[in-house]
């Protein structure tokens, strides 16, 4: 039997890297008290179990201040695993100071090779001795690549359904050129694109996709939000997106304002000025294609149970979110002005659900002034200008 000896670290990816790239019978987790509470527990074993296929996992707290103790601790439970004529094997990722040298007094003492994975790049690197077998040589290489919804739970949440918005579901190749033909029009436009889509949105009724609205009442609008422009600036807009496909029929004489979405998808993009942001980053993503998984719109439960009702769920929606190699990328857009605000929000999501090892990527429609290029830069989040 493999037994994988390592230490119970707060950060979960490091609790499970070793056995999704090998097959382990046995996990024995030392840690410290507080980290070993019985949420944190029960998550990490039915991971193990039901995603990576370990028989068995067990826990034991360790001291953390007194070394021959921890030592004490560790090999009596070690050795009791060497008697019964299972291999062991001490696993370095993650963990503090202190158990990790008793894990290497112990090594020595019974010559159990060691290992660790840099996470980063998915690669182990192995300490062993002369004529026992390394972990490559004795165990069976079967490496788990996590989706999105495996990656979650493991953090203790999980990805609600019910609030995904239908329309960012996989495309078509015209709606994936349309997405990428719709972001050149609103680059075209620039400040004033989430002004014309508020326009829109409001004199387009909920459950058709022809719009009909007075003269007057666009006219009112317009006074009341300077940054839409003039009507021929409306008029310019409207024609504009008629020549691109996305309105039909368009019509703004004679008192009348009168035209049809090319479809709800379309009608959807144009009422959430933002969404075409989103889309188009997750169209680059998407193209890119270097990821496990990659989702658009993703709203993580952060207890990991769906509650009936509203208002008892604490939600995060992450706009995309990708996953290679068990490393999570957290990327949130922002079609406006970047703040504070903006970036605190990405940091708290991907800290909660990825640890030290999330990328966090905050894309954006127009440079960030350099206050939040610099506060960017301190938290480890990558502006990414879209073009």
């Amino acid at each position: 039997m493999l037994v994988n000896v390592e230490f119970f670290d707060e950060n979960p990816i490091e609790n499970v890297i070793t056995s999704l790239n090998y097959k382990v019978d046995k996990t024995l987790f030392f840690g410290y008290q507080h980290v070993l509470d019985k949420e944190n527990r029960n998550r990490v074993e039915q991971f193990l179990k039901k995603q990576c296929g370990n028989r068995e996992v067990r826990f034991y707290a360790v001291d953390d201040v007194n070394l021959p103790e921890i030592v004490d601790t560790i090999s009596a439970h070690v050795k009791r695993e060497t008697e019964a004529g299972n291999q062991v094997f001490f696993d370095l990722t993650g963990g503090e100071s202190l158990p990790l040298v008793a894990f290497g007094i112990l090594s020595r003492e019974l010559k159990a090779p060691m290992h660790m994975y840099d996470i980063h790049t998915n690669k182990m690197h192995e300490y062993g001795y002369p004529g026992v077998p390394r972990l490559k040589e004795f165990a069976e290489h079967c490496p788990v690549s996590l989706d999105l919804d495996g990656y979650i739970s493991l953090y203790g949440g999980t990805i609600n359904y019910r609030m995904h918005k239908d329309f960012k579901d996989a495309w078509s190749q015209e709606e994936m050129d349309d997405v990428a033909a719709m972001w050149k029009l609103s680059r075209i436009c620039g400040e004033k694109w989430v002004h014309y889509s508020a326009l829109l949105r409001k004199f387009a009724p909920d459950s058709d996709l022809m719009v009909y609205a007075d003269e007057k009442q666009v006219q009112a609008a317009l006074k009341r939000n300077s940054a839409i422009g003039s009507a021929a600036d409306l008029n310019e807009f409207l024609d504009s997106c008629e020549a691109a496909g996305f309105l039909r029929s368009v019509c703004h004489k004679n008192g009348v304002y009168r035209y049809t979405y090319k479809n709800q998808r379309i009608k959807n993009y144009f009422w959430d000025g933002g969404s075409i942001l989103e889309m188009y980053v997750f169209l680059k993503e998407v193209q890119d294609d270097t990821f496990d998984d990659c989702r658009v719109g993703v709203h993580i439960d952060w207890d990991g149970v769906i509650h009936k009702g509203s208002g008892k769920d604490v939600l995060n929606e992450i706009d995309i979110m990708s996953i290679q190699q068990n490393v999570p990328t957290f990327i949130s857009c922002k079609i406006g002005n970047v703040d504070q605000m903006a970036l605190y929000e990405l940091e708290t999501v991907a800290n909660r659900f990825g640890g030290k090892y999330a990328k966090k990527v905050l894309a954006v429609a127009k440079e960030v002034a350099p206050v939040y290029l610099l506060r960017a830069e301190e938290m480890g989040i990558e502006i990414r200008v879209m073009s």
